[in-house]
């Protein structure tokens, strides 16, 4: 498939496998696969892979996407990747490469973008390599990258981390923890202390002031439901802080972890060890006993430095919808907690759509994999006059489009963009 004849909206929204990072309040996409229907063969799906020379980058201020095309050491199609930002750079490692005749298997191949002159470059740093891995999570800290868990090749050498093989493939789920130093371009491989959450992979995290939080993910034919925090500045691992709580939603894979405050954290979607499609959305209040409100509270904890609570938001700050393999990303500064990308069902067997605590409510026969068309918003702050004005006159355009001449010149090219992106 021509990736630029595919719509605008296809081919922004539609993806999985893809980076999707914050940079300077903007939401930058990626990369990534999309599945469609063969129209000689309705029944069969074709995977097309996005193309790695293009970069969209949306505005959340005016809802407004660009497309930025990109130079360089362009990186091959892939898919299960990472990607971090770090200043003005988004380093991006490992994956499922794709070439023109098949995949190629995992890669520990890594590459940086310099987001000032879009340029990609393909790094080859010192010291002793990471083992090549999909479906891991990275992050920022102190000026490096770090990188945690994945699945890939068994290790061909001595290493001093765990990794589990899986029947099937020969290939294995690995606990590494790595980081990449970018003054002296070389990996390293921190020291690190406490307990280590065993090897997984489509695990979710997310960073919160030195905390580095990793949430659930696969381990052969399980989907965990735990929860560990590593402290950067001690490097010290906690343990299953969700032996505090006193529920814990079903375990999952591909699904998200993002925090919205200093002690509440997001958890959306995903797949299940009963290869349910997740759409169950929590908040997950996370506080130290420092933090504990009373005495009673710290005493619940004493066996754990945290104190974990699941809570089902009100009904009008849940997604509802069922989704996996999707990017979450929350902009402090517009309140906005995005959702991105992702699938909405897969294949055999049928699949149980699940809300809240309930598996049984409906199933889903389809057996093709099916995108989500639309990128979902939840709205932690008012919206803006701007936004609100922008909105409504999107949304009645009919009448008043004619009009829209009088306006400032800003606001016309804001309008005639946004109206282009919603009605192409």
């Amino acid at each position: 498939m021509n990736s630029n004849l595919l719509p605008l909206n296809q081919k922004i929204n539609q993806r999985v496998g893809h980076i999707a990072v914050s940079y300077r309040g903007k939401l930058l996409v990626w990369g990534g696969y999309m599945e469609y229907s063969d129209p000689n063969e309705p029944s069969e799906s074709t995977t097309h892979h996005h193309a790695t020379d293009e970069l969209f980058v949306y505005e959340t201020s005016s809802e407004i996407w660009e497309r930025k095309l990109l130079k360089g050491d362009i990186p091959p199609p892939s898919s299960g990747g990472c990607g971090v930002i770090l200043g003005d750079t988004l380093y991006f490692f490992g994956g499922v490469i794709k070439t023109d005749l098949d995949f190629d298997g995992n890669t520990n191949d890594f590459y940086a973008l310099d987001l000032l002159s879009m340029t990609w470059t393909h790094l080859n740093p010192s010291g002793t390599p990471p083992i090549p891995c999909e479906k891991l999570v990275g992050w920022g800290h102190d000026g490096k990258v770090y990188f945690f868990g994945g699945f890939g090749p068994l290790p061909e050498r001595h290493v001093f981390f765990q990794y589990i093989m899986d029947d099937e493939t020969g290939c294995a789920w690995n606990n590494q923890f790595f980081s990449y130093n970018p003054q002296t371009n070389s990996w390293e491989w921190p020291f690190v202390n406490g307990q280590t959450p065993s090897p997984r992979a489509a695990h979710a995290g997310d960073k919160c002031g030195s905390q580095m939080f990793i949430s659930g993910g696969r381990l052969k034919t399980v989907r965990k439901n735990d929860l560990y925090v590593l402290d950067m500045d001690t490097m010290t691992w906690s343990g299953n802080i969700n032996e505090s709580a006193d529920r814990v939603p079903p375990g999952r894979s591909w699904h998200s972890f993002t925090f919205i405050s200093p002690n509440r954290a997001v958890l959306y979607g995903g797949f299940s060890t009963y290869n349910n499609v997740l759409n169950d959305c929590w908040f997950v209040d996370i506080s130290s006993i420092d933090e504990c409100a009373n005495e009673q509270d710290a005493q619940a904890s004493r066996t754990s430095k945290w104190k974990v609570q699941y809570i089902l938001p009100p009904y009008g700050q849940r997604f509802c919808l069922r989704r996996f393999w999707h990017k979450t990303l929350f902009f402090e500064d517009k309140g906005d907690l995005i959702c991105f990308g992702g699938f909405n069902r897969f294949n055999n067997p049928p699949l149980i759509v699940v809300h809240g605590e309930d598996e049984d409510s409906v199933q889903d026969q389809d057996i093709k994999a099916d995108h989500t068309n639309v990128m979902l918003t939840i709205h932690f702050k008012p919206l803006t006059l701007l936004r609100l004005s922008l909105n409504s006159t999107l949304k009645h355009h009919r009448r008043n489009r004619s009009l829209w001449s009088t306006l400032p010149h800003t606001l016309q090219t804001l309008l005639t963009r946004r109206f282009s992106q919603i009605y192409p």
